[in-house]
């Protein structure tokens, strides 16, 4: 199962593969909360600092939102789209979660 890191905290947090990054950081306790699961709303905007490549590839749809939003980065996903694989991964909260 794959462990993600969590920053600023540095908490980890193991979920199935298969799960999104937004079931592994509400998993650790982090409030993050997602009212559409499509990226629509921006809510669970993160960055991922480690671990591209083991995340199932970014949607049409989703690097489309991503390109109209201020503040993205390369780094970028929406937490409730991006599906773990086998590898670990290292999300950075963004906004009021980040601690």
């Amino acid at each position: 199962m794959p462990v993600v890191t969590i920053k600023p905290s540095g908490k980890t947090q193991e979920v199935p593969e298969g799960s999104t990054l937004l079931a592994a950081i509400q998993a650790a306790g982090f409030p993050m909360e997602c009212k559409c699961h499509t990226g629509k709303y921006d809510s669970c905007h993160i960055f991922l600092l480690e671990g591209k490549k083991g995340l199932a590839k970014m949607t049409k749809e989703e690097n489309e939102r991503l390109e109209n939003m201020i503040g993205v980065a390369t780094k970028s996903r929406f937490a409730c789209l991006a599906i773990l694989g086998t590898e670990p991964a290292t999300v950075e909260l963004l906004g009021a979660l980040s601690g």
